[in-house]
């Protein structure tokens, strides 16, 4: 028995890779939006050891999420471009495997700079 895969029609393909483009246009806009938000409520509060250390938290979080964002976009894209099913499954293991080492990473990272920021509380 010959193995035939499925094949995605191009139509399809171009339609998905246009959606994905709008969506992506989007969450840039939304996260610009979020990102001058916050900072701006955190340029109200009054500058100390304690605020620093959580905004720098806060700051590598917000980096971390558009990394994970654009990974996330990214994978749809070649998605959109794969031409059968089997390559879909293999482009989402990898992206999964290198999500969760990525997870592990950032993880430590944030957890880090959390105990970082709890030092600088003033003890009392």
């Amino acid at each position: 028995m010959a193995e035939n895969p499925f094949e995605i029609p191009q139509q399809m393909r171009d339609l998905a890779d246009q959606n994905i483009k709008q969506a992506h246009a989007a969450y840039e806009q939304l996260t610009d939006f979020v990102t001058k938000a916050v900072g701006a409520w955190m340029g109200a509060m009054p500058a100390s050891p304690v605020v620093a250390g959580f905004k720098e938290v806060q700051d590598r979080a917000a980096e971390i999420a558009k990394k994970n964002a654009d990974s996330a976009f990214a994978l749809v894209e070649k998605i959109t471009k794969a031409q059968n099913f089997q390559e879909i499954v293999t482009l989402q293991t990898q992206f999964a495997q290198d999500q969760m080492k990525a997870f592990t990473t950032q993880t430590q990272e944030l957890y880090k700079l959390i105990g970082e920021a709890f030092q600088k509380l003033p003890r009392g």
